[in-house]
């Protein structure tokens, strides 16, 4: 537990106060004589500013401490999410009295859905924490308003509540269950036939040259985590959109990975691929999506095989700040914090304006952020990030070139995945429009003749289940 936990609890002893006054004249929350006896107050202190450590609020050996609140907030009018920090390992129970909500806790953190009265003012709830190692806890009690005016957002990143302190974006959502988002017969054959022109385009220009269009796809993490759903969730169909295409493109002339089956081997090796607090691949989830790709080129491009992850990178388990999901869902993420492992290459990414015939390389692969910030799992946007259209031209003939077309699950891999070309353009996030010229721009040298090929070796599309709309049109 972080020495910071007890500190969260000073900023309830005004609250807890006001509860007291609120119990006396609520008598709509029926808690009795047994709730009011457990309820924890927390002492008034002149050092609230400062951290306090775990031994400033003493328990009883065995038992848990008390769950700090950190956020109450409404979804809608009687919908609300509760926040807090506990013991490592607990499950929360959060009740008024008559119903009751349990949870378990995630890194020292949970996450509850709660339903209050529409017909008072407020509720007042209590939350408690206990695990198979400790004994329940005392009450932490706090108060829940009635918010007419609070609505759900439908601006695409609204966010839904699984189970046990999991929630994910409602599209991820709907694309899962198949809400309206199934493609007719004739999208499917339309997108069949994109491709299938595509690849008849792309060896048109490449001649004798053996060149593939490669498709990769990416699951959500409620397609690999179903079970972090909310129990009451119901499938409207045996196939999702991601199903669909992915049997399109099993019907194409297009190469195709599908990311699927590798991600299910590595959840049951008990393997994180997706962060908790954020709709992302976590960089081990990204590396399966880079090794997939280069074991595919090493077939062709032996030197293009994947760097080990355990002899070729180091790795370091830190504490980020709640990512995109967290903060969309109004949750204080420097609260709802989570714990991942990053990888750093021991190899260089001090690669890529080596070539002088490429006037518009954008320089070395090293100077370009993935991150927002040290302590962030957000992406970096911009110029110098890697999710802007970049270039770069590392001057290594024995490996291939390539144009790469992805989406932001890409970028925490783009550095590693560039480092394994002789030229390779990233396409911005978000933009899949395959252009043929640029592959006529940055091709290199026939591996079995040695003279100059007409394009590049790769077309490489790399689109998550969330963005599939993006590259059926």
């Amino acid at each position: 537990m972080k020495g910071s936990f007890f500190c969260k609890a000073m900023l309830l002893t005004l609250m807890v106060s006001l509860v007291f006054g609120l119990i006396a004249c609520a008598p709509q929350n029926s808690m009795g004589n047994d709730f009011l006896a457990s309820i924890n107050v927390i002492e008034n202190s002149d050092e609230s500013s400062e951290e306090q450590s775990d031994d400033d609020v003493s328990v009883p050996e065995g038992q848990a401490h008390a769950p700090v609140i950190t956020n109450v907030l409404n979804v809608t009018a009687t919908q609300i999410i509760v926040t807090g920090t506990c013991d490592e390992g607990c499950t929360v129970t959060i009740t008024d009295g008559e119903k009751a909500v349990t949870v378990n806790s995630i890194e020292g953190y949970f996450v509850a859905e709660y339903y209050i009265s529409s017909t008072a003012a407020f509720t007042i709830l209590s939350a408690s924490a206990e695990s198979e190692e400790l004994e329940k806890s005392k009450i932490t009690s706090f108060r829940a308003d009635y918010n007419s005016t609070a609505i759900k957002r439908i601006d695409g990143l609204g966010v839904t509540m699984g189970s046990n302190s999991h929630f994910y974006y409602d599209t991820d959502l709907s694309y899962y269950i198949g809400r309206n988002t199934l493609l007719t017969q004739t999208q499917i054959k339309q997108f069949k036939s994109f491709v299938n022109s595509k690849v008849t385009s792309f060896e048109k220009r490449a001649g004798n040259s053996d060149v593939k269009l490669v498709y990769v796809l990416v699951p959500n993490r409620i397609t690999i985590y179903p079970e972090y759903l909310a129990e009451s969730t119901t499938k409207e169909t045996y196939k999702t959109r991601f199903d669909q295409i992915a049997e399109a493109l099993g019907e194409t002339n297009a190469e195709f990975i599908d990311m699927t089956e590798a991600f299910i081997a590595a959840k049951a090796n008990g393997d994180k691929l997706y962060y908790n607090t954020d709709n992302h691949l976590t960089e081990y989830g990204g590396y399966l999506v880079y090794k997939a790709i280069c074991d595919m080129m090493s077939e062709r491009f032996p030197d293009a095989a994947a760097k080990s992850l355990e002899e070729d990178f180091t790795s370091e388990t830190l504490t980020l700040n709640g990512g995109n999901t967290a903060g969309h869902l109004g949750l204080n993420t420097k609260v709802v914090t989570e714990l991942t492992t990053l990888y750093t290459p021991k190899f260089t990414l001090s690669l890529g304006k080596e070539d002088s015939t490429i006037t518009t390389a954008s320089g070395l692969i090293k100077d370009f952020s993935k991150y927002s910030g040290t302590d962030s799992m957000l992406l970096a946007t911009g110029k110098n990030s890697l999710s802007s259209r970049l270039l770069f031209a590392t001057n290594r003939t024995s490996l291939p070139c390539a144009l790469v077309y992805r989406d932001d699950f890409a970028v925490s891999f783009s550095d590693i995945l560039a480092e394994r070309f002789n030229k390779v353009l990233l396409a911005q996030t978000g933009d899949f429009t395959i252009n043929m010229t640029d592959a006529q721009r940055y091709y290199g040298k026939n591996q079995e003749t040695g003279s100059d090929n007409t394009t590049v070796d790769y077309i490489i599309i790399i689109v998550s289940e969330s963005n599939l709309g993006s590259i059926i049109g």
